[in-house]
């Protein structure tokens, strides 16, 4: 059995085993976590999902619990912390993620590692050792369903996502083998999440995140008590891969080889992550990295662009969403997305928020910048080019065409992005997630993310205390 493979990984695996680079990656990754959570816990979705907790404990929330909401005073039961972290985390579109296994992983592993070690009061190392083993398992599976399981319509984040949580949940609760095959087992049949909730322009997304951290925390406590699940649940006759994946039924072909993919158990690099500069999704990244590039030649004179094209990869083409209704809408808005770079020059939370109150998402605006983005997006022409499709998804590529007015000679401007600030290859550096944490919490203390650093010394409890301050 395939996840019998997995077991074994997760129940064996040490926090001695990990590299210093991945020790490092996973730390860094939980800084951008926790600032994205942070700020992400007083959007409106977060609060909207708190109050509906809050609802169904019939206004007991509050109760003297072991795991915390952070961005609040407010701790909890182990469940419900991790699914209100898991939509604060993934609601700004800041988020880590994978290019080839096409998730967001952070936003499941986090909330579900801090929930179980907070209020099992475990070590630093039992934390870190159980994240990498979320991050494995994430892109490990994920590489292997897609890009076949997201042009079925599924997100990842969500389906992949609560094989994660539970991997993670199992590994902090001391599950052996057997057990973990069985919290795994129950993972996949509570696999969910379509793309209709992301492209549709609804909280949805997010939802999917907070619900695979939930269900693999439930799934593992299960397991520990006994509750049994399909230990075929990923590759069984009427399991994941048949159903979700694969059209076919004969998936032990080119297309997918359990023999390489039990190969690469425990193989694949942490390192390949990538952290988000941009509120948006991140097929738009590239996009808005070549916009601001040719921000940078024709500066405040974007009132005379007379038209401009953006030739990207397929996916990105199908964010071509010309009139978003709502912040869920705009976030998956190709033409938005580079109309603001070139007419702002700034994609932040705050500025996007700005725009929106000055009607931004109205059929009309009297502000003349925000009449300036709509004009653009207007003229622009979005087109899928096949030799850009060719480059993905070991690039995603997107070439920005932009031709002025006669006042200008008519002239062309244009610039081509193969891969977006923040992947592997383009990385951020330490402070630049520092300075991504400070902008969007301008508030907070950041002397206390020095806790971090030692992550290793100190016990989780006290951690999260010192975080959320």
């Amino acid at each position: 059995m395939f996840l019998q493979n997995i077991s074994k990984f997760i129940s064996n695996y040490r926090y001695e085993q990990a590299t210093v680079e991945s020790i490092s990656t996973v730390k860094a990754a939980f800084l951008d976590f926790f600032g994205v959570t942070y700020r992400g816990a007083g959007e409106d979705a977060s609060k909207i999902a708190f109050n509906t907790v809050e609802e169904i404990f019939s206004g007991n929330l509050k109760l003297n619990l072991g795991a915390s909401i952070i961005g609040t005073k407010v701790k909890t039961d182990m469940l419900s912390a991790a699914f209100l972290n898991g939509v604060a985390a993934h609601i700004l579109e800041l988020d880590d993620g994978h290019r080839g296994a096409q998730i967001h992983l952070g936003a499941i592993i986090f909330p579900t590692a801090l929930a179980i070690s907070e209020s099992h009061d475990l070590s630093g190392k039992e934390f870190l050792e159980a994240v990498i083993v979320g991050y494995e398992v994430g892109i490990l599976l994920g590489k292997i369903v897609n890009p076949d399981h997201r042009n079925r319509g599924f997100h990842t984040t969500g389906t992949i996502g609560t094989f994660i949580a539970g991997a993670v949940a199992s590994k902090l609760l001391k599950l052996d083998e057997n057990q973990t095959l069985n919290a795994l087992g129950l993972c996949g049949t509570q696999a969910a999440g379509l793309l209709e909730s992301d492209h549709g322009g609804s909280m949805g997304k997010a939802l999917h995140a907070g619900k695979a951290a939930y269900n693999g925390v439930l799934s593992a406590l299960l397991a520990r008590n006994g509750f049994t699940g399909s230990g075929t649940i990923f590759e069984g006759d009427e399991g994941f891969l048949k159903a979700m994946v694969f059209d076919n039924t004969d998936y032990d072909s080119e297309s997918f080889s359990f023999e390489n993919a039990i190969k690469d158990v425990g193989k694949v690099r942490v390192r390949d992550i990538y952290f988000k500069k941009y509120p948006f999704c991140r097929h738009l990244h590239s996009s808005i990295d070549t916009a601001l590039k040719l921000k940078a030649s024709i500066g405040d004179e974007y009132d005379h662009i007379e038209n401009l094209a953006v030739k990207t990869y397929k996916i990105a083409a199908e964010h071509n969403n010309f009139n978003p209704k709502n912040l869920e809408e705009l976030k998956q808005s190709l033409p938005y997305a580079v109309a603001i770079s070139l007419v702002v020059g700034e994609v932040s939370v705050d500025e996007i928020n700005q725009l929106i109150e000055y009607g931004l998402l109205d059929n009309y605006s009297s502000v003349d910048v925000v009449k300036s983005i709509k004009s653009l997006a207007s003229k622009m022409l979005i087109l899928s080019d096949d030799k850009l499709n060719e480059l993905y998804p070991d690039k995603r590529p997107s070439n920005v065409i932009i031709k002025l007015d006669k006042q200008f000679r008519n002239g062309v401007f244009q610039n081509i992005t193969l891969l977006p600030k923040g992947d592997f290859e383009n990385p951020f550096q330490l402070r630049e997630l520092i300075d991504k944490f400070k902008g969007l919490n301008p508030q907070y203390n950041v002397k206390n993310l020095t806790v971090i650093d030692s992550l290793e010394e100190y016990s989780m409890k006290y951690v999260i205390d010192k975080l959320n301050e």
